[in-house]
C-alpha cells in the first residue's frame, strides 16, 4: 500500500464528507427559504420541499458512494488490525467464523453485563461505551461476513458460471446457433 494512495483516499474521504455536508446545508436553508411554494407541472402539484428532498437524495447517493468505497478501504486495514490483535489472521476461516462469533456474544454479553452500571454514568461516557461497543461489534461482523465470503466465493462462482453457460445455450438454441 502506497502512502500517496493512503493519502488520496484520506483526502477524498474527507473532501466527500465535507461536501455532503455543505449540500445538505444549502439544501436545508433553501428548504427554509422556499417551503411551501408548490409547482404545477403537467397537471402535477410539488411542493418545493418534495423536490429539495429529491436533490438530497441524489447528493447523499452521489458522495456517499465516494465516502463508503473510501471507507471500506480503510474498514479492511482496520478489520485486518484487529484480526490480528485478536490472533485471527493465521487461523483457518471456519476457525475465525467461530472466533468471531465468540466474540460478537462476549460483546452482547459484556453490554448486557454493563447496562444496569451504564445508568449511574453521565451521558457523554454511556455514549463513549456504546459507541466503542457497536464499533466493535461492527467491525467483528464485518470480519465475519467476509471470511463466510471468502469461504462461499468458490461456490458461488461456480453457481454462476454454470447458470450463465445454461442460458448461453438457451439463446443459442433459440437463435438456431448450437
Amino acid at each position: 500500500m502506497e502512502r500517496e494512495d493512503i493519502r488520496r483516499r484520506i483526502r477524498r474521504l474527507l473532501v466527500s464528507f465535507i461536501k455532503l455536508g455543505l449540500v445538505l446545508l444549502a439544501l436545508t436553508l433553501m428548504d427554509a427559504a422556499f417551503g411551501g411554494i408548490i409547482f404545477e407541472v403537467f397537471s402535477l402539484s410539488l411542493d418545493s420541499s418534495e423536490i429539495l428532498g429529491i436533490f438530497r437524495l441524489i447528493a447523499i447517493i452521489y458522495y456517499g458512494y465516494w465516502i463508503l468505497k473510501d471507507s471500506l478501504f480503510f474498514l479492511n486495514i482496520l478489520s485486518g488490525t484487529i484480526a490480528r490483535k485478536f490472533e485471527l489472521e493465521g487461523a483457518s476461516k471456519p476457525r475465525r467464523v467461530g472466533l468471531d462469533t465468540l466474540y460478537l456474544v462476549s460483546l452482547g454479553l459484556g453490554w448486557l453485563a454493563l447496562s444496569p452500571f451504564l445508568r449511574a454514568l453521565p451521558d457523554l461516557a454511556v455514549r463513549t461505551i456504546s459507541l466503542a461497543f457497536l464499533l466493535m461489534a461492527f467491525i467483528f461482523i464485518y470480519d465475519l461476513v467476509s471470511t463466510v465470503y471468502s469461504m462461499i466465493k468458490g461456490g458461488f462462482e461456480s453457481l454462476v458460471d454454470t447458470l450463465s453457460e445454461l442460458v448461453r445455450r438457451e439463446l443459442s438454441k433459440e437463435s438456431g446457433e448450437e
